[in-house]
């Protein structure tokens, strides 16, 4: 594949060479024939087809973007962008299947992705019509002989069996399916092991994504069935993709798989990913898209959401959270002064365990067990206090359990001091709304966790707690809460959860610029906070070292993944081989 200029019409052109003796089993003439019959704006447009005594060419739609493949790999899509590209494709399908042309080989690869679509049908574009077969024509390959690529194949175009429309709406549902859960189950494990799944109905795309529409998940799983009669048509499809749209995140990001994937099975998917192309392609440059494909990067998310919209982890999170449950317990039990010096290292264990295997019981039933021992040590006060930071994130976020204890480390970072940097934490949530809440439930914890030490964490305690009021509830309801709870208090919340909900709108691109902003960002949160702070009159402070620490930290946390991607990207920029058509 090379581009090329047309000087007679004066535009840029895609030309695709085949040599001369492959052309000999009429495949030069199918393509052609093929590609001609097809006009629309989600098809590359054929131009020209020629052969002369050296080759055969066709000339054709020059498409400035990347493959779906690499845009995917990079991070560069959100959920809705991929909607947008199956809406697109089921389109472009709809009008060749009504041509009488079957694509027999849908794959992130034939797919472009233009830079500046003109409309939402160009948001993708199909290529390579080279293995599609005329409808009613006759056929140019053998029974039972294969065409097209394997980990993308209809079961009845696996078997040699004819592949009619159906089989394009199976291939374009598990294209899809990939793109929203980052995971092709045609593509993992040894041959035999695919073949039996090939033949097999395919796990729901809502067991890898709960977040996504129930209509979506439906459509895509009836696409998917292995008996051709049952899978509807592209136009249901498309019908239903539209109705979803609205409905899924619009972040860019890598979808991560929930746990992590065996050493071979990540193999496996490398190596269908880096399946040849039908021809051989020169290396051109796509200028226009090169700094965009070095810019990419996959944020690890904090929140709750699978959502690309952030690359995030599942596995890793509920780990995050079983760990800040575990060390809060710990230190909890230990501010009892129970009597067994086991007892602060047992009562971590069991509550990370708890929170580990059931986020939202084992949270739940760790803050009753521990509210119920600091009534037991007649300490009701702290017992309230406790039950109360607990219940916040509950109470905010109840759809996200995996992320109700992660807040508790902002208190962790309080006690070193550093708790100015947990809006930088927060900011990785794949949710604005989980951002806010994560961030502002941060300064709670920190500001009550120092009421429960007695002694400050990140701020001094407020002035005139009654002493001794962890030992009845009467202070800490007339006192103790009225003070943790003003308004001048809690406005440092509201600091931490706008700076967690704009930190990723400043990280949208790697650009010099990017640091400049995330300094100005961090600065400003801690600024904001002191002065929120100063401004309420509750008679506590910041230490100034604390203030330094904490927006330093929070610079380096929100920057120091970027710094890692971007020397990845120009590490491994020379392997995304582009693609033309």
């Amino acid at each position: 594949m090379w581009s090329a200029r047309d000087e007679r019409l004066e535009r840029d052109v895609a030309v695709k060479i085949l040599a001369r003796e492959r052309i000999l089993d009429g495949r030069f003439e199918r393509e052609a024939r093929a590609a001609a019959k097809l006009s629309h704006p989600g098809i590359v447009t054929l131009y020209e087809a020629a052969v002369d005594d050296d080759a055969a060419y066709l000339v054709s739609e020059l498409v400035r973007g990347a493959t779906l493949d690499q845009l995917l790999e990079a991070g560069r899509l959100s959920d809705r962008d991929i909607v947008d590209v199956g809406i697109a494709l089921s389109e472009a399908l709809a009008h060749a299947h009504s041509q009488g042309v079957v694509h027999r080989d849908i794959k992130p690869s034939n797919v472009l992705v233009p830079e500046h679509p003109g409309s939402p049908a160009q948001v993708a574009k199909l290529t390579d019509f080279g293995v599609a077969r005329l409808i009613g024509a006759d056929t140019l390959t053998r029974t039972g002989e294969i065409i097209g690529t394997a980990a993308y194949m209809a079961p009845e175009q696996a078997d040699g069996r004819e592949a009619g429309a159906v089989a394009d709406l199976y291939s374009l549902a598990l294209v899809l399916y990939e793109a929203l859960t980052g995971v092709n189950p045609l593509a993992l494990g040894s041959p035999a092991q695919r073949a039996r799944r090939l033949g097999a109905h395919l796990p729901p795309l809502r067991r890898h994504r709960r977040d996504l529409p129930g209509d979506l998940g439906q459509a895509l799983d009836r696409a998917l069935r292995p008996r051709p009669g049952e899978r509807g048509r592209v136009e249901e499809l498309r019908l239903n993709l539209v109705s979803s749209r609205d409905q899924v995140g619009d972040r860019p990001g890598v979808v991560a798989p929930p746990w992590p994937r065996r050493r071979e099975e990540r193999r496996a998917a490398a190596v269908a990913h880096r399946a040849p192309a039908l021809t051989p392609i020169a290396p051109v440059m796509l200028p226009a898209m090169a700094p965009a494909m070095a810019d990419a990067e996959a944020a690890v998310a904090v929140g709750d959401g699978a959502s690309p919209a952030m690359g995030q982890s599942r596995w890793a999170l509920r780990l995050l959270s079983a760990l800040a449950a575990a060390v809060a317990a710990a230190w909890l039990v230990g501010l009892m002064s129970w009597p067994p010096r086991a007892g602060p290292v047992a009562a971590g264990l069991l509550a990370g365990i708890a929170v580990g295997l059931l986020p939202r019981i084992g949270w739940l039933s760790a803050t009753a067990i521990l509210a119920g021992l600091f009534v037991v040590r007649g300490a009701p006060g702290d017992a309230i206090l406790l039950a109360l930071a607990a219940l916040l994130p509950v109470i905010l976020m109840p759809r996200r359990g995996t992320s109700w204890p992660a807040a508790a480390a902002a208190a962790g970072l309080g006690a070193f001091s550093l708790a100015g940097a947990w809006p930088a934490l927060a900011g990785r949530s794949s949710r604005a709304w989980n951002r806010a809440a994560l961030g502002a439930v941060g300064w709670v914890w920190t500001l009550f966790a120092g009421a429960l030490a007695g002694h400050g964490l990140y701020t001094e305690l407020p002035r005139g707690l009654p002493p001794g009021w962890e030992k009845s509830l009467a202070p800490t309801v007339d006192s103790v809460l009225p003070r943790l709870c003003s308004a001048g208090l809690l406005a440092p919340a509201l600091v931490w959860a706008a700076g967690a909900v704009v930190l990723p709108w400043l990280m949208a691109r790697w650009t010099p610029a990017r640091v400049v902003l995330i300094t100005v960002w961090s600065a400003g949160v801690a600024s904001a906070t002191a002065t929120a702070v100063r401004l309420s009159h509750s008679g506590i402070g910041l230490r100034p070292g604390a203030i330094v620490l904490g927006a330093v930290l929070a610079w380096l946390l929100a920057l120091g993944p970027s710094f890692t991607r971007w020397g990845d990207r120009r590490r491994q920029s020379t392997d995304i081989a582009p693609r033309l058509a």
